[in-house]
């Protein structure tokens, strides 16, 4: 595996080549997981853990207003 901070000259993927990547490492300040990879990748993962920590608060929410459980 490569080494956060380094760059990787070439990547080719099903859709396509990257160039020049820079490896990162995130995490999620809501649940604590972790992702290491090309920036590119990093970019989904934020999105993908905004998308699913927003649904499960939104449906906290309507729970509480239904009464809750």
């Amino acid at each position: 595996m490569k080494e956060v901070g380094e760059i990787v000259s070439e990547i080719e993927t099903p859709t396509g080549i990257y160039y020049d990547c820079e490896i990162v490492q995130i995490s999620c300040p809501a649940c604590g997981e972790t992702f290491k990879g090309m920036k590119r990748s990093a970019g989904g993962f934020i999105a993908g853990h905004h998308a699913y920590h927003e649904f499960v608060n939104s449906q906290d929410l309507i729970i509480e207003a239904m009464g809750g459980v």
